[in-house]
């Protein structure tokens, strides 16, 4: 929350812009493309406050001390080192868009229409295109004493799609299957002696035949199925997979799996012992929200095999929930899982290391934003990053390479009080935008409130074009079990969509609680569940315990937390649970050196983390790589 009022801080905003020098750099520095010269042929003008006193250096030209010299003033600065990327649209070319977005700061109007045929890619760095997944067909097979099993390739199969075949034999535990040319083992599951199932993957080449041979060395009856998907990263498409027997039980149980990637399926294998001449109707139920293409069986009275195939979009990488399905029947079965990776998705890894350079991505540009509080990264786009204004209904979306602005959005259904924070995470409309109206220290209250709200908001699709609008939110209000709090930090665990506040304390001293799960119906009154007390380090400056923003990491059990001060991760043990990490001793990370740091974010594959200071103006985008 503030530490100056707003009316001083919005005071020492009032600028005079020089946006002719910038306009001029960037007329002689950007390849020249049609669109570029569209741009700049519009003009430059000056925009003056009316009580502008000082140069505003947003264009990130030296006409004036850097944003960094003056938050220096405001406090000791800490070694580190600092690199500014801002400066890179005029030593190399710069996209059309660039020039656009930083244009609208003051190089004149640019069209609408113009802004709409930029490529996102030259703004975020990474790919735009939808990274989903679908399944496309399915074919099945079986037959008794076989020393091969025949499947038919899956209807519409194209060059490029990844296909996945699943077989399963009774009686006959150690026996091999060899699959086809270009077909890969993924796992393999087994009983003592009645059942064993095989996963192979395949990627669909350019002409594939019309079936495919699986051999074994031992005949036996076997059953198979081949399903088809697009959309799957061809050169790594296996994400995580797990699988194991379930002995003389009804319940289909697989091994929860830890995917790297974001958006990516989970298909899902049931195989059964079974002992009937004809098919149950029902022979298995995959897990809960899974669709299911096949469910059939090989007949026999007394060594037949009931299998099945679902499948499942995912949300975000990280510890998958264990997917379990089941059966009328208490026989023996096993259940496997295979996560695919999209097409075009990072990777999520974790380190424990990272750099002591902090590297300036670029400056927010967009009018929207006047009091920055908080930045999330988007589930549903690449390389795109949300921050929020404290007090006002304004979200804006901006490139995690340069700071540009990729959309601006208004939310409603809201009453903004104190907006401290913003998580992104999932929801039942697939990923969402959570905001924190959290604080107690608002100008907006006539006193400190007792009650509080999180808001919930479809999150849009940039990468689709939706970069503009209204977005409606669900409120979920809440009290806490005890007493009020004063709280800035929000996080939303990126696999069960738990969604943590963590209080503000000078004492050093925080407490987390939590939602209860399920949400309740939206403008349902909850009260939160306390979780842990969470131990920061102190100084006699209550700044450095002054928790003011948190994330949690997108593929391990670890989050961050951020004071005016510092920046901290606090590290769950090897296998341990999540909530764990909140006892244990924080590790200190590079700072970024804010006049007033109240915003923080994992890199969407954990290679970093991003800051934004709440002041001075102009708002600076920060990230420090690990390494």
């Amino acid at each position: 929350m503030n530490q100056e009022s707003r009316e001083d801080r919005r005071r020492a905003r009032g600028v005079v812009y020089q946006p002719e020098r910038f306009c001029r750099e960037v007329d002689r520095h950007a390849a020249r493309s049609p669109r570029e010269r569209a741009v700049s042929k519009r003009g430059c003008h000056a925009e003056r406050a009316s009580d502008g006193a000082r140069v505003s250096p947003w264009f990130a030209l030296p006409l004036a001390r850097s944003a960094d010299e003056r938050e220096g003033s405001a406090r000791e600065q800490e070694p580190h080192l600092e690199t500014d990327m801002s400066m890179n649209i005029f030593t190399r070319n710069a996209s059309w868009l660039m020039c656009s977005l930083l244009a609208l700061g003051g190089c004149g109007a640019v069209d609408a229409e113009d802004l709409a045929d930029a490529d996102l890619e030259d703004l975020t760095g990474e790919s735009s295109e939808a990274l989903t997944v679908t399944y496309r067909s399915s074919a099945v097979a079986s037959g008794a004493s076989l020393a091969s099993l025949t499947l038919g390739k899956p209807a519409g199969t194209a060059q490029g799609d990844v296909l996945l075949a699943r077989i399963a034999n009774r009686n006959n535990a150690t026996a091999t299957v060899t699959p086809p040319a270009g077909w890969t083992l993924i796992r393999s599951d087994q009983s003592a002696s009645q059942l064993k199932a095989w996963v192979f993957y395949k990627v669909a080449g350019a002409s594939e035949p019309a079936s495919y041979a699986f051999a074994i060395d031992l005949a036996s009856n076997m059953a198979g199925s081949i399903l088809a998907f697009s959309g799957v990263d061809t050169a790594n498409p296996i994400d995580a997979h797990s699988g194991q027997k379930n002995g003389l039980t009804a319940s289909f149980d697989a091994p929860p799996v830890t995917t790297t990637a974001a958006n990516g399926l989970a298909v899902w294998f049931g195989s059964q012992v079974w002992a009937g001449a004809t098919c149950p109707a029902s022979p298995i139920v995959p897990p809960s929200g899974f669709t299911e293409p096949l469910d059939t069986c090989l007949p026999s009275s007394s060594t037949a095999i009931l299998y099945n195939a679902a499948y499942k979009q995912l949300g975000a990488a990280g510890l998958q929930p264990a997917f379990n399905g089941s059966s009328p029947y208490p026989n023996t079965n096993t259940a496997q899982v295979v996560a695919l990776r999209p097409a075009g998705a990072p990777s999520c890894s974790v380190g424990d290391t990272f750099s002591t350079t902090v590297t300036t991505v670029g400056t927010v540009a967009s009018t929207a934003i006047v009091e920055p509080s908080g930045i999330a990264a988007s589930r549903v786009t690449p390389g795109v990053m949300y921050v929020h204004n404290e007090d006002t209904t304004a979200v804006v979306a901006i490139s995690t390479t340069s700071a540009a602005t990729l959309g601006s959005f208004n939310v409603s259904n809201v009453t903004p009080a104190d907006w401290e924070d913003v998580a992104t995470g999932p929801c039942p409309a697939g990923q969402c935008i959570f905001m924190g109206d959290i604080g107690r220290s608002s100008a907006n209250f006539p006193t400190p409130p007792s009650t509080f709200a999180v808001y919930r908001i479809p999150e849009p699709n940039i990468g689709a074009g939706q970069t503009s609008g209204n977005l409606t939110a669900d409120a979920f209000p809440f009290q806490y079990p005890d007493s009020p709090k004063d709280a800035e930090s929000i996080m939303v665990h990126p696999t069960t969509g738990d969604i943590y506040i963590i209080t503000k304390s000078g004492t050093g001293l925080s407490k987390v609680y939590k939602f209860p799960t399920p949400l309740p119906t939206p403008g349902t009154m909850s009260t939160l569940i306390f979780v842990s007390n969470l131990q920061l380090p102190t100084t006699t400056d209550p700044n450095v315990s002054y928790a003011t923003s948190a994330a949690i990491h997108p593929c391990a059990n670890r989050f961050l937390l951020r004071t005016y001060r510092r920046v901290y991760e606090f590290r769950a043990a090897a296998g341990a649970a999540f909530e764990t990490a909140f006892a244990a001793t924080p590790v200190t990370l590079t700072d970024t050196v804010e006049g007033q740091g109240e915003a923080i974010e994992y890199q969407s594959n954990g290679a970093g983390y991003f800051t934004m200071s709440e002041s001075p103006s102009p708002f600076k985008l920060k990230h420090v790589s690990r390494q």
